[in-house]
């Protein structure tokens, strides 16, 4: 299975507070710079995929909510 689909599978399985909590996590990580560079450079390909699928359900979510609040105008 390659990483986009693995990564899309996590993300399904994870409410956008955990993803958040992960993507805060992987940022500490970072920001303690004890990893070395392929390690530092997967964490951060790790982060943009969850910072990107978190804002595309947060997008598809607040969609849902407009359609539902127009309908019931």
């Amino acid at each position: 299975m390659n990483k986009k689909k693995q990564t899309k599978n996590m993300l399904m399985d994870m409410t956008i507070e955990e993803q958040l909590l992960k993507i805060q996590e992987i940022a500490a990580e970072l920001e303690n710079g004890s990893l070395g560079l392929e390690e530092a450079l997967a964490k951060y390909e790790e982060g943009v995929r969850l910072v990107r699928g978190c804002a595309g359900q947060i997008e598809k979510r607040i969609t849902v909510i407009e359609t539902e609040t127009e309908d019931e105008l």
